[in-house]
């Protein structure tokens, strides 16, 4: 990865737009942002060779990738497991945000933190440029 290219986030929202406005408030900053729409999806961009990860991002909303369960996955996961998880939800969903704590994630946000906060919780909890996983397929 050469200095120029930017920092890789993965981002697991069921929301599109709420994904565009993750990938546009970070795009000036040196992230890209890819969207896991699935959990086919998240893993096809954690095996995509060549492209180390900083930050993964999960929405705790997004019943369908039943998120604790992805969480505890990626944690128990050799290729995945030095890779910092970002978990945001409602402030109201305690079991679920308890759940994301239990899973492993390494910080657990409210929507409204996570909308206020974004650049400054990703400079906190993603890897450096040159310090981010390599996932393997």
């Amino acid at each position: 990865m050469t200095t120029d290219e930017p920092t890789r986030i993965v981002a697991v929202v069921r929301d599109l737009f709420f994904a565009i406005r993750i990938r546009e408030t970070l795009a000036p900053r040196g992230y890209t942002v890819e969207v896991a729409k699935s959990a086919e999806t998240l893993r096809g961009l954690l095996a995509a060779e060549g492209r180390p990860i900083a930050l993964i991002i999960v929405d705790l909303a997004f019943a369908a990738i039943a998120p604790a369960t992805v969480i505890a996955e990626l944690k128990g996961t050799p290729a995945t497991n030095g890779i910092p998880i970002l978990a945001f939800g409602s402030h109201l969903d305690h079991a679920s945000r308890d759940a994301a704590k239990a899973a492993g994630a390494d910080r657990v946000v409210a929507n409204s933190k996570l909308a206020e906060a974004l650049p400054e919780l990703v400079g906190r909890y993603a890897l450096p440029r040159g310090g981010a996983v390599q996932t393997e397929g």
